[in-house]
């Protein structure tokens, strides 16, 4: 049985994410297909300037990609690292790192003066930055570095994200689509009358129709367009489903579509504006974060991604 959405631990949003296999990478949409935005050579570079020995805490550390990136560069200089990543999420297992789930930024498990390093990859950001930034502080040695890629708020990611958000709530605005599915694939595991399963069965298909005359060309409503496309397969072919099976497969669409959702609306939420980005390093300096560095970084096309962020702890 499909787990209901107000079942759900904290975080699921992100534990399915990863669980899906997919890493921490993000892309552009562009005519010629996605296009990467390369982080390895940014936090390659940056890991390579810690001695042997070094303790690094990689924080809403993910799929560990970015904890990843910390291990091979240890390997590839014949250094010795002790990498932690810690995410809210629940997280996998990764060699040669320890990861750790269902940790809050707001509340870090670690001694005071304990780490020589902090990194964050899109992920500071979505936390209560106040408490946060004074957590990250609290466990870095004095002297301690930490490099953060924060979302940025005129990034083509977030306008992007925007952009497909507001496709979707256009489209499948009032979830009717979904709901008239769940009504007709109900009618027929309850062997309602022909003229009751026919009539809602109708209802759905017009549900469906609807959704799809609101649909552009738009490659923002792209998302959007291939759940229309799975609720017009179901509504064009009702009779050839099994009934509990296919009200389990709208359990599982509605799941994640949610999930779709959540995510893309907590990352616009999180991404910072000049003057965002300026209270961020304000709190930070309050925290004895002192900012060594602060830019923005565009991906190979030139499109703007991401701030790049380098603090040193007092």
């Amino acid at each position: 049985m499909t787990q209901s959405l107000s079942d759900k631990r904290p975080g699921w949003h992100w534990t399915d994410y990863w669980r899906s296999g997919r890493e921490e990478v993000m892309t552009v949409n562009t005519a010629a297909g996605p296009v990467t935005f390369e982080t390895r050579n940014i936090w390659s570079d940056w890991f390579a300037a810690f001695d042997t020995g070094a303790v690094l805490l990689d924080l809403a550390t993910g799929s560990g990609q970015v904890a990843g990136y910390a291990a091979a560069t240890a390997e590839g200089q014949g250094k010795a690292f002790e990498v932690v990543g810690v995410d809210y999420a629940e997280v996998r297992p990764l060699a040669g790192c320890t990861l750790l789930g269902g940790v809050a930024l707001e509340k870090l498990p670690f001694p005071a003066s304990h780490f020589d390093g902090a990194s964050s990859q899109f992920g500071i950001e979505y936390a209560d930055s106040r408490l946060a930034l004074a957590e990250v502080s609290r466990v870095l040695k004095p002297g301690g570095q930490a490099l953060f890629l924060v979302h940025h708020a005129d990034s083509a990611i977030t306008r992007q994200t925007a952009a497909q958000i507001s496709a979707y709530d256009r489209v499948m605005a009032n979830g009717a689509a979904v709901r008239q599915a769940r009504r007709a694939f109900s009618a027929h595991r309850k062997g309602l009358p022909s003229a009751s399963v026919q009539a809602a069965e109708q209802v759905f298909a017009e549900a469906v129709r609807r959704a799809q005359d609101r649909l552009e060309p738009d490659p923002a409503f792209d998302p959007v367009r291939y759940l229309v496309g799975y609720l017009g397969d179901l509504a064009d072919r009702v009779a050839s489903y099994e009934p509990v099976s296919a009200l389990a497969r709208i359990d599982g669409f509605e799941t994640g579509n949610s999930a779709w959702r959540h995510r893309q609306l907590c990352q616009t939420r999180a991404a910072l504006d000049g003057t965002g980005l300026d209270g961020f390093v304000q709190r930070a300096d309050r925290c004895g974060l002192v900012l060594a560095d602060r830019s923005e970084i565009a991906d190979q096309r030139g499109d703007l991604i991401t701030w790049r962020l380098t603090f040193r702890k007092a």
